[in-house]
């Protein structure tokens, strides 16, 4: 099995440990890298009988379901029964002509309803979130949205993948969003984030003493679990070195008593040859 394919396994095998009230962002640098994780994140949703929502941007909606079908995804039976939507910034984020967080998380919030009266179990989204870079009203809020969306999901029955094109949004944006989202996919790979900042602190233009609480802690957090590890580690090789003394003390053990049984057996075929020189003779 190639390096890939293993990378492949691995991040499809942690989008099934996601579940509703989970916020990620997915940093992806290739179409190939952003498929990987979105498309198998509706697949699932599909499969626990959630709305799946699909709000496409940097690619085509064509291009998009393609990749679906390509998973195995039957994209129209999945539309027509209402499971999946495929949509535009224009159904979405700038419903309105301009965008606005607030609306957008009511939007999200009737979502939700609809999807549950539907009889769906939770709603799970997913957006291309390139939108943001045009220059229609209100998009230089994104990152407020961002952070306000973390009052949303944690009370709702929503799960959520903002998709972030690394190679279009500049530094100081990849920072917030992931100073905005309690887990990173990256590199096919999902993070819990250590850094983190909750909403109250993230939204608060006058944070310092909060960051400074929370970088020390996370300090403290993260040397704390350094010693733990480091604790289990040595306790690991200790007992591996008592398991192999006691494999090789089992080893010496066997091999005498198999050095026993062939002792006798030499002593046992040397006293049938003189049985049989005894017998030749009378």
């Amino acid at each position: 099995m190639n390096t890939f394919n293993k990378k492949n396994i691995k991040l499809k095998n942690a989008l099934h440990k996601l579940d509703v009230h989970d916020h990620l962002c997915l940093i992806y640098e290739t179409q190939q890298e952003q498929f990987a994780a979105v498309v198998p994140f509706i697949r699932i949703g599909l499969e626990r009988k959630e709305k799946c929502v699909y709000i496409a941007d940097d690619n085509s909606a064509s291009s998009v379901i393609d990749a679906m079908r390509t998973e195995g995804i039957d994209v129209e039976t999945a539309i027509k029964s209402g499971a999946l939507a495929v949509l535009t910034k224009k159904d979405a984020y700038l419903k309105n002509g301009y965008f606005d967080p607030d609306l957008m998380i009511q939007f999200l919030k009737d979502a939700v309803d609809s999807a549950k009266a539907e009889g769906f179990k939770a709603l799970r989204a997913t957006g291309e979130m390139t939108w943001a870079l045009g220059n229609d009203i209100g998009v230089e809020r994104l990152i407020e949205y961002e952070a306000k969306l973390n009052y949303l999901l944690p009370k709702s029955d929503i799960l959520a993948i903002c998709q972030y094109n690394r190679k279009r949004f500049s530094p100081e944006i990849i920072l917030d969003i992931i100073h905005t989202h309690p887990l990173v996919v990256y590199k096919e790979m999902v993070c819990r984030n250590f850094y983190y900042v909750p909403p109250d602190e993230f939204l608060n233009h006058a944070q310092t003493s909060l960051e400074v609480e929370r970088f020390l802690h996370n300090i403290k957090d993260r040397e704390e679990v350094e010693e733990e590890l480091l604790k289990l580690n040595t306790e690991l090789e200790q007992r591996i070195k008592e398991r192999t003394a006691e494999l090789e003390e089992r080893n010496i053990e066997l091999e005498r008593i198999n050095s026993l049984f062939v002792g006798r057996e030499l002593r046992m075929m040397e006293l049938k040859e003189k049985i049989r020189e005894l017998e030749t003779k009378w």
